[in-house]
């Protein structure tokens, strides 16, 4: 038995909370392989594997700090890095050249939930794997209303770019919509409840240069057997199959929600086999490839240093 301690760097507790069933399923899942987890913002433990989410959030001083230390360390990160940036963000390209070099030659490992933020780290020559969030029985929260007692059409929490809102505005105009920002503060269990009282759960991306869809908040809501339509994503993504439903680049997105809503019964059905189809993911399997492979990495690495 290990100690783990996640350590989350975040800008607001807005944001932070919006990220909380991303934590809180980080936090269960090593905890049901047996490891003692804890949990903080910005404050890292001396005697634990430290679990950093949030990399475009360290500053300067934090990422030299952290490779001058004797702090072991790893990064979970729930961004889309690619192009030497996190979220195609220039000023955090620094942490990909040799700025950020010393932190990465002392990070354990990497984790995202997408392939090709996998591929840009291993590149940089730090271990690395994908995974996707799976079944997390804390996260198995809904009431389960009736589709006649649900009082909203379309919910959509995240954060409202210039990609999004003139869609929002558009399908707002057409049924009842109520839109969570970070800005609201908004807990978990309060979400959750306005995902039971909604027909609809939309799924949205980022404009160009974002190409993907985040898997947690399907997941999420497929812990809830909540329909979630999403818009299309560019991105090939296969571990997202069958746990929501698209509308397609030539269809009027409002058409299809108005589709939707007069589907009580396909709702429902599509619902049940995302619940189903999430509980099929493994979402243990992956950590423990990620630690067993990190600590033969790393006895490797000492190995050669003494040769």
């Amino acid at each position: 038995m290990s100690r783990i301690h996640i350590v989350v760097f975040d800008r607001t507790p807005g944001w932070t909370i919006m990220k909380e069933d991303i934590y809180v399923s980080l936090f269960h899942c090593f905890a049901a392989l047996g490891h003692v987890v804890t949990m903080d913002c910005r404050r890292l433990e001396p005697r634990a594997l430290n679990i950093l989410i949030g990399l475009q959030y360290l500053s300067r001083a934090e990422v030299a700090e952290l490779a001058a230390s004797s702090y072991d360390y790893a990064v979970f990160d729930v961004e889309f890095i690619d192009d030497g940036m996190v979220n195609y963000k220039p000023e955090t390209a620094w942490l990909f050249g040799p700025e950020g070099r010393p932190f990465f030659d002392r990070c354990r490992f990497f984790m995202s939930y997408f392939a090709d933020s996998v591929r840009m780290m291993s590149d940089l020559g730090v271990f690395s794997r994908q995974m996707t969030p799976g079944y997390t029985p804390v996260l198995e929260t809904g009431s389960r209303l009736n589709d006649r007692d649900k009082d909203i059409d379309v919910f959509f929490f995240g954060n409202v770019d210039g990609h999004r809102r003139p869609l929002l505005a558009q399908i707002g105009k057409a049924c009842r919509l109520v839109v969570n920002t970070p800005a609201d503060i908004t807990p978990l269990f309060l979400r959750n409840a306005r995902a039971d009282r909604s027909r609809i759960i939309l799924s949205l991306g980022r404009a160009s240069p974002f190409h993907h869809i985040g898997p947690m908040r399907l997941i999420a809501m497929a812990h809830l057997r909540a329909f979630v339509l999403s818009e299309p994503a560019e991105l090939h993504q296969p571990e997202l199959a069958g746990l929501c439903s698209y509308w397609a680049h030539d269809q009027d997105p409002v058409e299809v929600i108005r589709f939707w809503l007069d589907a009580a019964d396909l709702r429902q059905t599509r619902a049940e086999a995302a619940y189903k189809r999430m509980r099929d993911i493994d979402p243990l399997a992956p950590l423990v490839a990620v630690l067993d492979g990190a600590a033969g990495a790393g006895r490797r690495r000492i190995a050669n240093a003494r040769t």
